[in-house]
């Protein structure tokens, strides 16, 4: 059975925040001005069909903290939709926290850019493009990055925290003090084919 509703002020409220429960608080900042915004409960399919089988750099803002994620997908839709997988989002890595603990409704995604598709380009062409975005987000918002690596496809310049290098010194390692026979040694070094 159908319930008809007037459309109130009330109304309306009550809608926006079942789709921003917490917020937004926060104007988004974007490092460029966006090709596409998508706010992602909303605009699911959307991110799916727009993107599809296009290279992009995008960004994700959280409304409520601000903080921001920078990324490069050479298969736009599939990337941007694994964000919505759960078995994605088990991964332990700031945005994936951020996208659990917030859910996706707090957060903003922006294509700062649509390179096209990807037989036309380079993964260093598009490496490069995330990097730029990269540099302004570790040089002007340094307190709002959700990235790891000031490296775009690399975890260099990552630093580990001095708990997880005490637990892999010495006994703590799992690998410590373990001996390992001939045969195993050699079985490391053949190849697949069993050479």
């Amino acid at each position: 059975m159908l319930e008809m509703t007037s459309c109130t002020n009330e109304n309306i409220i009550l809608s926006t925040l079942s789709i921003f429960p917490f917020g937004p608080f926060v104007k988004p900042i974007f490092l460029n001005e966006p090709v596409r915004v998508y706010f992602p409960k909303l605009n699911r399919n959307l991110i799916g069909t727009d993107n599809r089988k296009r290279v992009v750099i995008y960004q994700w803002t959280n409304l409520i903290k601000g903080e921001i994620y920078i990324g490069s997908a050479s298969t736009g839709s599939t990337r941007l939709l694994s964000y919505f997988n759960p078995n994605v989002l088990l991964r332990n890595l700031p945005i994936y926290n951020s996208l659990k603990k917030y859910g996706q409704n707090n957060f903003c995604l922006a294509i700062l850019e649509d390179l096209g598709p990807l037989q036309q380009l380079s993964k260093k062409f598009i490496l490069e493009r995330e990097q730029y975005y990269l540099d302004i987000l570790f040089t002007k918002y340094l307190d709002r990055k959700l990235n790891l690596s000031p490296t775009a496809g690399s975890t260099l310049g990552f630093k580990h925290n001095t708990i997880f290098k005490l637990n892999r010194k010495a006994n703590l390692n799992p690998m410590f003090g373990k001996t390992y026979s001939s045969e195993f040694l050699s079985m490391q070094k053949r190849d697949k084919k069993g050479r």
